[in-house]
């Protein structure tokens, strides 16, 4: 694995980029995140008082959310 996979499979994206990633508004993405009776929000990780993620716990997020009925 080359060294710049591993920087773009392990950087860190705030909740803009998160919520673009995720192709929702930011605050449809907050929402999500900050309710506290949501169970399936993303992990996140905190430095100091900002909250990043993950690709990996945004995709994650995508599968636990996924709905298989139509």
């Amino acid at each position: 694995m080359s060294n710049s996979n591993i920087n773009n499979e392990s950087r860190l994206r705030g909740i803009t980029e998160a919520s673009k990633f995720l192709g929702i508004k930011e605050h449809a993405f907050k929402n999500a995140y900050y309710n506290i009776y949501n169970k399936k929000s993303p992990k996140a990780v905190r430095i100091g008082k900002r909250i990043y993620f993950t690709e990996q716990a945004l995709n994650d997020f995508i599968k636990q959310n996924e709905v298989t009925e139509a």
